[in-house]
């Protein structure tokens, strides 16, 4: 957990390298692939690979930013035709969870062993998994990125019914665990004692990584006093989701 301006000094320690992405192939052209295209296209190059021939030709006319390839993108051979290697990115959004994840295994396959990349680990993979009990499976066989709609969409749905409350939540996926902004309102137990000095109760349920003090972020510790119309940056298990209201909002 870091601000911005301290992002290259996490990268740095961690070993990550801090780059941008010019150049992604898409795997799939539908409503998915096409709209991502569409976004990115103008700012990036970005490669479309179409199985069916006549939406390839549909998009050609749809995507002006970007290359479309009519192919089967499941196949190596296709993959490699299309400059795969030569990516930074690759993305599956076809509508066939199998075909997504499998997709991703063999392009982390040909980019880890074409020539003897050595900056293979910095190229990306990313899978739409629409079925959740996939995630974890997609996550962990060759896709550095799952995302589900349904996941994205109810954390949507989450902030606009809970809006003044929780303000954005993010999933942690294989670890049925939340990240969450959210405002201190007046009055809250949280405020009430430093946060070493919390109801037992709450220890080991919920890390309270930062608060938004001053215009800018800082690191909670355990003298830290949390005040009311503070922003705060929580994470816990899903299940404790009703404790972290409890604290904030009582």
């Amino acid at each position: 957990m870091a601000s911005k301006h301290d992002l290259p000094q996490l990268m740095a320690l961690t070993g990550v390298k801090q780059q941008r992405r010019h150049r992604v192939m898409i795997l799939g052209g539908g409503l998915v692939g096409s709209r991502v295209a569409e976004l990115m296209g103008k700012n990036v190059q970005v490669k479309i690979v179409e199985k069916d021939e006549n939406r390839a030709a549909e998009l050609c006319h749809l995507l002006q930013h970007t290359e479309v390839l009519h192919g089967d993108g499941s196949d190596a051979e296709t993959l490699n035709l299309a400059g795969l290697t030569d990516m930074d990115t690759f993305i599956t959004a076809t509508g066939d969870n199998e075909t997504n994840i499998m997709s991703c295994m063999l392009a982390k396959h040909l980019m880890n062993t074409a020539n003897g990349n050595d900056d293979s680990k910095d190229r990306k993979t990313i899978s739409l998994v629409n079925k959740e009990e996939y995630l974890v499976l997609a996550a962990t066989s060759g896709s550095d990125i799952a995302l589900n709609k349904k996941v994205l969409a109810a954390n949507e749905i989450l902030k606009f019914i809970r809006r003044g409350e929780l303000l954005s939540v993010a999933h942690l996926h294989g670890f049925d665990a939340e990240v969450v902004e959210i405002m201190v309102m007046n009055g809250a137990t949280i405020t009430k004692v430093p946060l070493s000095k919390l109801d037992p109760a709450y220890r080991g349920k919920i890390l309270i990584g930062g608060v938004f003090r001053d215009n800018q972020w800082q690191i909670a510790v355990g003298d830290t006093r949390l005040h009311a119309d503070e922003r705060v940056i929580v994470v816990c298990k899903s299940l404790h989701l009703r404790d972290v209201h409890k604290l904030f909002l009582g």
